[in-house]
């Protein structure tokens, strides 16, 4: 037999016996808390019935109508046992207030109910923990309500063995007072049982976005992966399910799939311990049909009517650093613009493709003049970043070379990434806006080969200089 429809069973024989008892000591007594507290105890016979209901068909497997399983009855359960309790207490409130406007109030034999209300305190204060304790380790949200109402049924147990002493007193004005008390703190705990199942039924997302995330660099970090598009998670009982979308390297074999998929379901078992995993990976290639490569192809090549001024494009490289992507263009231009008209044609240009792909935050573009008939392919490159160090140290070995250019006006924005196998460099140069484009790539060409000497780094494999009109910098070092 399950643990839960046991412990349920157990309840309900427990619950029984205690209203047989109560009953009779509301009738020796007359107490209107002693009321209040007896109407519980028979409600709980109606919501064990709905508990070991529920259980047993929590307990089916996934079959076509309910493909992930019937957990979720387990929810529904402690959202009708709410509702009921709070109806209940609501007309006991209402028959307390009545019998203190009325005067009509009165409790006879308070010793008979002290015996039976220390009984059921002793009996539900230990079996209340261990309800509550079971409900956890099976993440029954059930089994922790029926454990909730036995531990509450102990402590309003208290409130009425107060009315009892003072009424062995005669100072009986005090009952129906604690009965709304008493009635008050039911309602109050019924909401609270209500709002976690609405919780469950509506698959408010339970773990913080803390793990969550940290779950994202994890999976971002394992081989093969180059971007993690979203993870999604609900719940149903102790089962968590869990998505996760992918964009993999175009071409991975099967066996490297299945290591990643393997490799995130470790890793969520690790650290969502107290659920079941079940865990769905979608993988898509990072340059399929739809991918970011191509579709920036057919984006490019569509708005190019739109700019006359530029006559082709080559070397398209897509850049990732952590989950932002970037690109770095180089675009051909009519050869007798001057430097000041074709950067505001590519700036213009680097506009309206970030607003027609969102996706992409930055876009590079490099203007030359040379007639280019090379077809335009996308290069899909991962890279690392090397820190501010290392970024401060490029850009002191870029001023050098970069001053001793006659014509170079200042620069800014170097930039320095590392690949697996080789390194790439960016930087913004400054010229006269007046110069011609076609002198301008001379001058782009002789420092990027003068950069290249000065830094020595044997895997430097790309060096972009994006070319700039001095006129309006604001940013950047100026010389």
């Amino acid at each position: 037999m399950d643990i839960k429809v046991k412990y349920a069973i157990y309840t309900l024989w427990i619950i029984l016996l205690q209203s047989v008892l109560k009953l009779i000591g509301v009738l020796l007594t007359g107490s209107l808390s002693f009321l209040s507290e007896t109407a519980d105890t028979f409600t709980d016979i109606l919501f064990v019935s709905i508990t070991l209901y529920s259980m047993y068909y929590s307990q089916k497997p996934a079959d076509y109508d309910h493909m992930y399983g019937h957990g979720k009855i387990d929810s529904i359960s402690g959202v009708i046992q709410g509702i009921i309790l709070m109806n209940i207490y609501v007309l006991l409130v209402y028959n307390a207030i009545q019998a203190i406007l009325s005067n009509r109030y009165d409790v006879i034999n308070p010793e008979i109910g002290l015996i039976i209300l220390i009984s059921s305190f002793i009996v539900n204060i230990i079996f209340s923990r261990r309800l509550i304790s079971k409900g956890k380790q099976q993440k029954s949200l059930t089994l922790r309500i029926q454990g909730l109402n036995l531990f509450q049924d102990s402590m309003r147990a208290i409130i009425v063995l107060v009315s009892f002493i003072f009424a062995y007193f005669n100072v009986i004005f005090l009952d129906p007072i604690l009965s709304i008390v008493l009635s008050v703190w039911i309602i109050i705990g019924a909401l609270k049982l209500v709002k976690g199942g609405v919780k469950e039924l509506t698959d408010t997302n339970p773990i913080s976005t803390i793990i969550i995330e940290d779950l994202r660099k994890k999976i971002f970090a394992l081989e093969h992966v180059i971007g993690v598009h979203s993870i999604k998670l609900r719940t149903s009982g102790k089962t968590l399910y869990l998505e996760v979308q992918l964009s993999v390297e175009d071409h991975i074999s099967i066996v490297h799939a299945n290591e990643i998929i393997t490799s995130i379901r470790s890793m969520s078992e690790k650290i969502f311990r107290l659920y079941e995993v079940e865990c769905i990976v979608e993988m898509n290639p990072f340059a399929s049909e739809k991918s970011i490569g191509e579709g920036l192809i057919n984006l490019i090549f569509s708005m190019k009517s739109e700019y006359p001024k530029i006559e082709n494009f080559k070397d398209l490289n897509i850049f990732r650093i952590e989950n932002e992507y970037f690109i770095s263009l180089v675009v051909i231009v009519d050869e007798t613009l001057s430097l000041v008209d074709a950067h505001e044609v590519c700036s213009h240009f680097e506009k309206e493709i970030k607003k027609q792909a969102p996706l992409i935050s930055r876009v590079i573009t490099h203007i030359e003049s040379q007639p280019h008939r090379e077809l335009l392919r996308p290069n899909q490159i991962k890279c690392a970043d090397v820190g501010p160090e290392m970024i401060e140290q490029m850009s002191e070995s870029v001023e050098k070379v970069l001053r001793l250019h006659p014509q170079v006006k200042g620069f800014h924005g170097v930039e320095f990434w590392a690949t697996i196998d080789y390194c790439i460099l960016e930087a913004h140069v400054f010229f006269e806006g007046s110069l011609n484009i076609s002198q301008i790539h001379k001058y782009i060409s002789e420092l990027e080969n003068n950069i290249r000497e000065e830094l020595g780094i044997d895997n430097l494999e790309s060096i972009f200089l994006h070319s700039e009109p001095i006129e309006g910098q604001k940013e950047g070092i100026i010389f």
